[in-house]
């Protein structure tokens, strides 16, 4: 069993396939990490990044710190609930991944694109070892070439 699929078994309140995606995305920021931001300054830096993929800039609200997640996407109203008085760069873009593909689940569509921005403000070997690591343990993905483009 990989350290994935056994980090898995923690997310006992999700489906297998989102728990999978935490568990994925928890063994990456372990390993190699990204930024980490103050939750009430992050506000810039998502608007640059919006700006780069022709995305409309979401409202944050920045709440308390919850043992059961980290952030929270609001498609429906073009909004992210950030939980706690820091958060990183992955978090901020899982939740931008929601909205980009406008869907509130763990599907492929989400995480391709969540890969896809992960490789455009975090990484090349942040987005590549999350991608492989979906793949690992059974998550579909499209093939690594089209994480490189928007599409």
């Amino acid at each position: 069993m990989t350290a994935a699929q056994q980090r898995a078994t923690h997310f006992t309140k999700c489906s297998p396939q989102q728990a999978l995606t935490y568990a994925c995305e928890d063994t990456v920021e372990a390993e190699l990490g990204s930024r980490e931001f103050a939750s009430k300054n992050l506000e810039q830096w998502l608007d640059a990044v919006c700006q780069r993929e022709d995305l409309d800039t979401p409202q944050i609200v920045v709440a308390r710190a919850s043992s059961l997640s980290l952030g929270h996407a609001y498609v429906e109203h073009n909004a992210m609930c950030i939980r706690g008085t820091s958060t990183t760069a992955a978090t901020v873009l899982h939740e931008l991944a929601h909205l980009s593909v406008g869907i509130e689940g763990h599907g492929v569509l989400f995480r391709d694109e969540y890969v896809r921005l992960c490789r455009a403000h975090i990484s090349v070997d942040y987005a590549a070892m999350l991608h492989a690591l979906f793949t690992g343990v059974g998550l579909e993905m499209s093939p690594w070439p089209a994480s490189a483009a928007r599409r």
